[in-house]
C-alpha cells in the first residue's frame, strides 16, 4: 500500500511554483505531475493550501499554510477530498513562526484499522478507489471516521445501486457493524 511520507519539518508554501502555474483569473492551481500524482494549490486571505493525491494510493498529502507562507498543519488523509475524509497517522501543527507545537495521532483510538476496512469492503464488494480521485469522475466510496459518544467509529458511504447509497457504521475497536442504512441517490 502506497502511503505518502510526511515529517515534522518546517516548510514554506512554494509561491514560485504557484505563481508560474496559476492563471491570472484564478487563485487555484491544479496539475498532474509526470509521476501521475495530482496536485492542487490555492491561496486565500485565510492562508494557502496544498494537496497531493498519489497515483495508486488511498491517501493524499494535505498541507495548510499561514498567510505569511509558513506551514500551519500537515498530514495524510483519505484520497476522496469531499464529504468528511479521515485524517491518517500523525498530523503536525506549527505556530505562525514555524515552530512545531503539536503532534496528534489520529490512528490511536482505532484498533480496527484502515487495512481492516479494506478487507471488509472487499468482502462486501464495496469499491474503494485509489488515487488520484477527482470529483468530476463520478461517485466514489467515501470512508470517514470520528469519535461519537466517546467511541471511535468508521463510516462507509458507497453507491450500492445506480440510485441507492448505503451507509455502514462500524465500531472502531471491534469492527462490528453498528448500522446499515440505504437512501435514494439522485445524480445531478
Amino acid at each position: 500500500m502506497i502511503i505518502p511520507i510526511i515529517d515534522n519539518k518546517f516548510e514554506k508554501f512554494d509561491i514560485d511554483k504557484f505563481s508560474k502555474s496559476t492563471k491570472k483569473e484564478t487563485d487555484v492551481v491544479t496539475e498532474f505531475l509526470p509521476n501521475g500524482n495530482y496536485i492542487e494549490m490555492s491561496m486565500a486571505n485565510s492562508g494557502k493550501y496544498y494537496t497531493e493525491s498519489y497515483k495508486g494510493s488511498y491517501f493524499m498529502l494535505s498541507k495548510s499554510y499561514y498567510p505569511n507562507g509558513n506551514i500551519k498543519h500537515k498530514g495524510i488523509m483519505f484520497n476522496v477530498p469531499w464529504g468528511a475524509p479521515f485524517q491518517k497517522g500523525i498530523w503536525y501543527e506549527f505556530d505562525e513562526n514555524g515552530k512545531l507545537i503539536k503532534e496528534f495521532d489520529y490512528d490511536k483510538p482505532y484498533k480496527y484499522t484502515f487495512e481492516d476496512i479494506l478487507k471488509f469492503s472487499e468482502k462486501e464488494a464495496i469499491p474503494v478507489t485509489k488515487g488520484p480521485v477527482l470529483q468530476s469522475t463520478g461517485f466514489h466510496t467515501i470512508i470517514s471516521r470520528r469519535i461519537e459518544n466517546e467511541k471511535p467509529i468508521w463510516e462507509i458511504e458507497w453507491l450500492k445501486k445506480s440510485n441507492r447509497v448505503e451507509n455502514i457504521i462500524l465500531d472502531g475497536i471491534s469492527g462490528k457493524v453498528i448500522s446499515r442504512r440505504e437512501s435514494e441517490f439522485i445524480n445531478n
